[in-house]
């Protein structure tokens, strides 16, 4: 909910699958729930906590060290549809947007120094590998 506070961001695009997801979101965009210093602490807290678990999407970190250029962020992100929100469909539909050559790279390529580059020291080969099986 704080990018939803955040003065600074005119518009956000927001997974809202049901509508108390919905209505808790409005009403943090428009003031009705303000986030308070514990809140702010506690999600500060769960988000070093949880770091390691997901893509930052700094892929100029990551992509760019590669033999060829792949877009980590954007597998990534599918994965994050199929695991984080559960929507299979999502995922593999968005999946299948990426070019079929930069697919068949994902099973090929050495991602060992775009995971030495990782800031969440991600295990990215594992992880392109994963995103074939499941999304294929």
């Amino acid at each position: 909910m704080a990018v939803w506070e955040d003065k600074r961001i005119a518009s956000i695009c927001s997974q809202m699958p049901n509508l108390t997801i919905l209505a808790a979101n409005a009403a943090a965009a428009t003031g009705q729930i303000r986030l308070s210093q514990l809140d702010r602490a506690l999600l500060a807290e769960y988000a070093e906590e949880t770091g390691g678990d997901y893509c930052a999407g700094c892929s100029r970190l990551c992509s760019d060290v590669l033999a060829k250029r792949v877009p980590i962020n954007d597998v990534m992100r599918c994965l994050m549809y199929a695991h984080s929100c559960q929507d299979l469909g999502l995922a593999r539909l968005t999946f299948e947007t990426l070019p079929t050559q930069t697919r068949a790279l994902l099973t090929r390529l050495d991602f060992s120094e775009a995971e030495r580059s990782c800031p969440r020291n991600l295990p990215i080969g594992r992880l392109m590998q994963e995103a074939v099986i499941l999304l294929s």
